[in-house]
């Protein structure tokens, strides 16, 4: 079992904190991070950010568990927020390490630094890549690269290595023994570069490639396993491979997002690294990434190069103590318009406007290469007063096509490729009565039957009388028009941008109609047809409606000579009978409904004239069901029909079998429909009703004549009168007979200070409203609150001063009634 113990303390190993890394002594190292395992320190949720700082998805894991021998669905409790059973046990922790680490989840503890990759990756997010603006608007090229946090660029934790990778201090390597004597141990590299091979000892790794080290290890084992021997002699057989990477520490420093240092695996180069520390700012060079390596600068790194070329030769492998810097970028220069990639690049010594474009991933079909405009910022020796701007145009055709030294372009310059010109030379267009028109190419010689030819010829009802054809005169774009007779046979010669017109007869007819209102599905206008009758009309129309008065018609017709009595429209009776009526039972074959020569004796076809007016009148005495609504305190509240035109409001409350004894009569709602509200509804207007007086004497006139769709709700007794207003305090009163209003306003708290005490107001439960009145300006009557009144007390109005009018009148009326009393 002593393999089993070392491969578990490698396991453990992915754990490690910095205070555990100062433990020198293997064994003690082992026992420290089991007593960590065992008491429950890797808990769900640092399982899940191990998970997720993976990278891999859901179904990912799910994979690569399968291909380790594992079940899918073994992780699948972490893969979620659900609560993991039987955390904290030594063997379920042992083997959830060993999983954990056989993924090559790296633990989230491991990064150094300030921004480290767990921090800007540790998982993969499906937010698309935001291209970064420059100063003028457009994005800079290269930028988007470095602005999603995902894992896809995170170097590898784990073997397969390059052929040439050396071994180092920090490596793990895995040296399995099969045959006569089978075992498998994990053997770290440690810091003086050599491993501990159990029944060996120690083997010198630093510096070896993998081969090398198969090599020295036939003579290091041959030592203690007698059949490892090289040839068909040998009975035990060895594989040593590289399991766990070390890790370098790096910096990431100049014009960069966030310059640090990072910890890279060993085979990370310098893309992975810039990546970490969010790629060049805007400042920062994309052109020239200087890899340094103690005093000497052994690489650079056109990142350009692996974004156009998918080729990066600068991008090496870093070791520990590397410095990637980025400089301060060199020119900027922004390119627009017609190009397959518009943005800002940065141009190296010796790129000019050729380059450029090729960055761009050069320009799109409808580029006019004969205008490509550079917009120049003067350097300061050019400039002069009021000229510090030029424009440049440049012919790049033939720039394209031979090798031709760079147009210069420098920092600052803004490039623009434009666009051919929208329009159309040697065309001529066909419009109207033609089977295809449209716009055509002008032939050499071509006339107008050659273009109605090419638009498919002319249709059956085409105007031969006039063709128009309008010709623009290129002088001045002025039009005129050339007359063609097509009856005479002309054929006259097109020149470039004429534009033809053919018409049809019926353009030139005016439209024919007629009209069918009254007592039809659809009333309105139709198109006339010759041979058109009646019956067709009403066909058309939808049929006739339930309440049509099938004996006869009305039908206006235009006199086409007012007779001499001045009338200019004749009004004619046409007889109409059941046949005219359309059946459900009429789509049966066969069934002669609505076909007037199954019909027998009865009304003759009438045949229409264009803008008749035929109106299908209503049946006398036919109408639908007027229906009220009465709800409340009453036996049978619901929907009722009137049974006659003239019923009144007593009739409906006996139907409805009477009030309850819960009722309040006095308290009747009565709505009834009033105009339309603008909005496809109709607006309820109360009516105040005496329901009372009604019931004692249903002959007065405030028994109302219901109308349709009238509303009546009957409330239970109501025993108190509501107060508000300018009053001191707005309260339900309970209703004392024979109580005046004062008696309610001082139970409000009486007046406010604002309380305008000559217009209160008491609206009563039936709608009825009563206010304070004056006579003679000194007699007062006062409205008594009745069982759910309502008293309101308004404002004042705003004080306008001394009215010496008003003050005059009430003097001089007050004089007036003095005089006729004591006269």
């Amino acid at each position: 079992m002593r393999f089993k113990s070392i491969a578990f303390a490698g396991a453990l190993l992915a754990v490690v904190t910095p205070a555990h890394a100062q433990v020198r002594d293997t064994a003690a190292a082992i026992q420290v991070l089991q007593q960590e395992i065992m008491s429950g320190r890797l808990t769900p949720d640092e399982i899940r950010a191990r998970i997720r700082a993976s990278g891999l998805s859901e179904a990912e894991i799910r994979q690569r568990l399968s291909e380790l021998g594992y079940p899918e669905d073994l992780l699948e409790q972490y893969l979620s927020a659900g609560v993991v059973p039987g955390v904290g046990t030594p063997v379920s922790a042992a083997q959830i390490e060993d999983i954990l680490r056989e993924l090559a989840t790296a633990p989230v503890s491991e990064v150094v630094g300030v921004d480290t990759i767990a921090q800007i990756a540790d998982t993969v997010t499906d937010e698309p890549s935001v291209a970064v603006e420059g100063p003028v608007g457009l994005p800079i090229f290269g930028k988007s690269l470095f602005e999603r946090a995902t894992t896809q660029f995170r170097p590898l934790t784990m073997g397969p290595a390059p052929p040439n990778y050396q071994l180092g201090p920090g490596d793990e390597l895995v040296l399995i023994l099969t045959g006569d004597v089978q075992d498998i141990y994990t053997l770290p590299v440690t810091r003086e570069g050599f491993i501990i091979v159990p029944d060996v000892g120690r083997v010198s790794v630093n510096g070896l490639t993998l081969d090398q080290l198969r090599n020295s290890l036939y003579a290091q084992l041959g030592r203690a396993y007698s059949g490892i021997v090289r040839g068909p002699e040998a009975t035990t057989f060895f594989e040593v491979s590289l399991s766990t990477l070390r890790r370098n520490q790096v910096f990431v420093i100049g014009e960069v997002e966030r310059p640090a240092a990072y910890e890279v695996t060993s085979v990370a180069t310098a893309l992975q690294a810039l990546y970490q520390a969010g790629g060049p700012s805007d400042q920062g060079s994309f052109r020239d990434v200087q890899i340094r390596r103690g005093d000497r600068l052994i690489a650079n790194l056109d990142i350009y190069e692996y974004l156009t070329r998918g080729s990066a030769p600068g991008d090496i492998p870093l070791d520990h103590g590397d410095v990637v810097f980025v400089p301060v970028r060199g020119s900027w220069v922004e390119i627009d318009g017609n190009v397959v990639r518009p943005g800002v690049y940065e141009l190296k010594e010796g790129e000019g406007l050729q380059s450029l474009m090729a960055l761009a991933g050069g320009i799109e079909p409808e580029a006019d290469l004969r205008r490509v405009q550079i917009d120049r910022i003067l350097p300061p020796d050019q400039r002069d007063q009021g000229v510090q701007r030029v424009l440049i145009d440049v012919n790049v055709t033939a720039l394209l096509q031979v090798e031709e030294d760079e147009v210069a372009v420098g920092a600052g310059d803004k490039v623009y490729v434009f666009a051919v010109s929208e329009a159309r030379r040697n065309t001529v267009m066909i419009r109207g009565n033609v089977w295809a028109p449209g716009v055509y190419e002008l032939s050499s010689g071509m006339r107008l039957l050659d273009l109605i030819d090419r638009a498919g010829g002319l249709k059956d009802n085409a105007y031969l009388g006039r063709v128009q054809v309008v010709r623009l005169d290129p002088t001045d774009l002025s039009k005129r028009m050339v007359a063609v007779s097509l009856v005479a046979e002309d054929d006259p010669l097109l020149e470039e941008y004429d534009e033809v017109t053919v018409y049809s007869i019926s353009e030139f007819r005016e439209r024919r109609f007629v009209t069918i209102y009254g007592a039809v599905q659809r009333p309105g206008a139709y198109e006339y047809q010759d041979d058109m009758t009646l019956r067709d009309l009403v066909i058309a129309a939808g049929g006739l409606r339930e309440n049509a008065y099938v004996l006869e018609a009305e039908v206006a017709r235009v006199m086409s000579q007012p007779d001499s009595s001045g009338d200019f429209v004749e009004i004619q009776t046409v007889p109409l009978d059941s046949s005219y009526v359309i059946p459900r039972w009429a789509t049966r074959v066969g069934s002669g409904a609505g076909d007037p020569s199954q019909a027998g004796p009865g009304a003759p076809e009438f045949q229409l004239a264009q803008y008749d007016n035929v109106f299908i009148r209503n049946r006398p005495g036919f109408e639908l069901q007027r229906t009220v609504t009465i709800s409340g305190q009453v036996r049978f509240p619901g929907r009722y029909a009137l049974r006659r035109k003239d019923e009144r409001l007593s009739s409906i409350v006996e139907r409805a079998g009477g009030l309850s004894n819960e009722a309040y009569a006095a308290g009747i709602r009565f709505y009834r429909r009033g105009e339309s509200a603008g909005d496809d509804s109709i607006a309820q207007a109360r009516v105040n009703v005496d329901l009372v007086a009604v019931l004692e004497n249903p002959d007065i006139g405030a028994n109302l004549i219901l109308e349709d769709g009238d509303s009546i709700y009957i409330p239970e007794f109501i025993p108190t009168v509501r107060v508000e207003g300018s009053v001191l305090r707005p309260v339900d009163v309970m209703f004392e007979p024979g109580a005046g209003l004062d008696y309610y306003v001082n139970s409000a708290g009486g007046y406010a200070r604002d309380g305008d005490k000559g217009r209160t107001r008491v609206e009563y439960a039936n709608g009825s409203v009563r206010t304070v009145h004056k006579t003679l300006l000194i007699f007062k009557t006062e409205p008594k609150p009745q069982p759910g009144s309502r008293v309101f007390v308004p404002e004042k109005p705003p004080s306008r001063g001394v009215n010496w009018v008003a003050i005059t009148a009430v003097v001089t009326s007050f004089a007036t009634v003095y005089a006729l009393l004591f006269k």
